[in-house]
């Protein structure tokens, strides 16, 4: 019954299926039964009941918390959290590509704000712990000082994690662009007392790739690889957005292989068009610790967590 229902939601326009769906799984009736057998997996001495998570962009503000946590995924991402509150872009915002399990967005990181989500962390977290499923808090800053401010924030809360996200089109490639800055907010937040994971984009050049692998292992970070892909998209009302889903993942499992290659021994959570079990296993293979779904996510609703899981194991 819920499988049609979700491809119903699929069939409205992408900013209704959008709302509707949130209300839904706030609402925690979202739940699947859990799978008898998992895969335990250790990441900078956490462990996780299995390596299969949400990747940030679906609950962006901790509101989805009680729906969540009956997914049997291993790991929530929440976020990207901004410091101040955004309203983001302007609809439309979303286009998606059925046949191609794909989707352009252009959300414009909006958020509620810093102080609204602190609010609620503490519910989270215990909600998250009797579950027994990892938080991960996905920060987005546009100035080294919000991120400290918001990591200053974080210190006394049990997350398990934070990703930097460095990598959002909606930067427009600023971080990027200057590497002496990005550098130095690397340098800066190196203090914080849990693992921290640098999100880096598609679409860059080697040279970058080979300088923030470098900097990103010296400081004893891990990297997410990767977000979604810049292109231009004339149905977006701002005219570009990041291409998500199954087109990016050989981008992504490519991009771990290369960077394993050049000696990164940090953790690496894999994220980009997983749609199937046998990706899973392949990007584990290829370097990455953890896997993390987004795309499979907004098609499918919190059951693609059972099947891919299922499958991983048949596969594995």
């Amino acid at each position: 019954m819920l499988p049609k229902f979700i491809n119903y939601l699929n069939h409205l326009p992408p900013e209704l299926t959008y709302s509707v769906s949130h209300a839904i799984i706030r609402s925690g009736i979202t739940g699947a039964p859990r799978v008898g057998t998992e895969f335990p997996t250790e990441v900078y001495g956490i462990k996780f009941r299995n390596p299969i998570g949400l990747g940030a962009g679906i609950d962006k503000d901790g509101l989805l918390i009680n729906g969540l946590v009956r997914c049997n995924a291993g790991f929530i991402t929440i976020g990207s959290v901004t410091l101040r509150p955004r309203i983001g872009n302007p609809r439309p915002r979303i286009v998606k590509y059925p046949g191609l399990r794909a989707m352009v967005n252009a959300m414009g990181l909006p958020s509620r704000g810093f102080g609204d989500f602190i609010g609620r962390l503490s519910r989270i977290i215990d909600l998250a712990r009797r579950f027994g499923v990892r938080v991960i808090i996905s920060l987005a800053g546009f100035s080294i000082e919000e991120f400290v401010i918001m990591l200053n924030g974080l210190r006394g809360f049990g997350i398990d994690a934070v990703e930097i996200n460095i990598s959002s089109p909606t930067y427009r490639g600023s971080w990027l662009n200057d590497t002496n800055y990005l550098d130095e907010l690397l340098s800066v937040i190196g203090d914080f007392n849990k693992p921290l994971f640098v999100k880096i984009p598609l679409g860059a050049g080697v040279d970058f790739y080979r300088w923030i692998t470098e900097r990103v292992e010296r400081y004893g970070y891990g990297l997410t690889i990767a977000n979604t892909l810049p292109i231009k998209e004339p149905r977006i009302s701002v005219g570009y957005g990041g291409l998500s889903g199954y087109p990016i993942y050989p981008l992504v499992r490519a991009l771990i292989r290369k960077v394993r290659t050049w000696g990164f021994e940090e953790s690496i959570i894999g994220i980009g068009g997983v749609f199937h079990g046998w990706q899973v296993a392949e990007l584990l293979k290829s370097g990455a610790n953890l896997v993390g779904v987004v795309t499979a996510f907004a098609f499918e609703g919190p059951i693609v967590f059972t099947r891919l899981l299922r499958e991983f194991l048949c596969s594995h």
